[in-house]
């Protein structure tokens, strides 16, 4: 849960720096370029930016955690993803949100674990590919593994030149595991969809309220 929140709290500062970013110039543009309300126009441009990145944003916190819920998939906020593969086997993730760099997953089935530390994988029919290393082993020690799911038969490698010996498929097109677990989200797109409609209207009803209201005055 902390670093959840020290995730949510960092990226509300870079994107309240990118909306301060967007906010001044465009705020300058409708400044010059506005010949009647300019003080109102000036101000309302100064805002919609900030109020269309935070909706933005929470409509995606909030819903991506209500959807990863209601779909099972795992959630990028808060550190874990997970994804089925083929006859009953499934990935999860071991590493948090804060230290995706090192993004390494289990694959187990029945709860059982069959291969760890993974970190790269392609599934081809009832065949899993992949590579696996150990945190306190130096780079270029990954092991390669596949594994056939219908019989539950898995063999390892000890090295790249081992595997690419018996199989060249076995170390071919292999896809980090972030890109992986994120093309098992079907409701990303959707969302992103949702939060760009829900941002662009909460500006536009902005204007729109405040315009209303400067033309009763005026009145």
């Amino acid at each position: 849960m902390i670093m959840i929140l020290i995730d949510i709290i960092i990226q509300l500062v870079i994107f309240t720096l990118l909306a301060i970013a967007i906010a001044l110039p465009l705020a300058s543009i409708v400044c010059w370029c506005s010949r009647r309300h300019r003080k109102r126009n000036t101000i309302l441009a100064m805002l919609s930016p900030f109020l269309f990145i935070y909706s933005f944003y929470f409509t995606c916190l909030i819903g991506g955690f209500a959807c990863s819920s209601i779909f099972d998939t795992g959630c990028g906020m808060d550190g874990y993803y997970k994804a089925d593969l083929p006859n009953g086997y499934r990935i999860e993730s071991l590493a948090s949100g804060s230290i995706r760099e090192y993004f390494t997953g289990d694959i187990s089935k029945d709860g059982n674990r069959a291969v760890e530390w993974v970190t790269k994988i392609k599934v081809s029919g009832d065949s899993i590919y992949g590579e696996r290393y150990f945190v306190n082993e130096a780079s270029g020690s990954e092991y390669y593994f596949t594994i056939d799911t219908k019989t539950d038969n898995i063999k390892q490698y000890e090295s790249i030149r081992v595997a690419e010996e018996t199989n060249p498929v076995i170390v071919t097109g292999l896809t980090h595991l972030e890109a992986f677990y994120y093309k098992s989200w079907p409701w990303v797109i959707p969302l992103t969809i949702l939060a760009f409609a829900v941002s662009s209207g909460l500006v536009f009803i902005l204007w729109f309220i405040v315009n209303k209201i400067s033309a009763k005055w005026k009145s």
